[in-house]
């Protein structure tokens, strides 16, 4: 791993990592936000060599727990052809119109 620990030596990033960080972009959250760096900083650290299974088990529950976290204040995606979605979508357009 590289200084930052987030990239391993050939410089590309820890999958649990990258895998983190997808998320976040995904739920439109900033990494540099509190509770989005903290998932980061579990990542990290899960992603080291020398880890020991009760540290792993404990610091994979508190991941979990942050991403359900974040789950919960991210921007909720929109689902193709959803009913609910677009019977909103034409509910707003009729309020924006009247």
């Amino acid at each position: 791993m590289d200084e930052a620990g987030m990239t391993e030596g050939d410089g590309t990033e820890m999958p649990l990592v990258a895998a983190v960080r997808a998320d976040l972009k995904r739920w439109a959250i900033p990494a540099e936000s509190a509770m989005a760096a903290s998932a980061l900083d579990l990542a990290e650290r899960l992603s080291a060599d020398d880890i020991r299974p009760a540290a792993a088990a404990m610091l994979h529950a508190q991941l979990r727990a942050t991403l359900a976290e974040l789950g919960k204040v991210a921007v909720p995606e929109e689902r193709p052809g959803d009913p609910v979605d677009e019977l909103n979508a034409q509910r707003e357009k009729r309020r924006k119109g009247a």
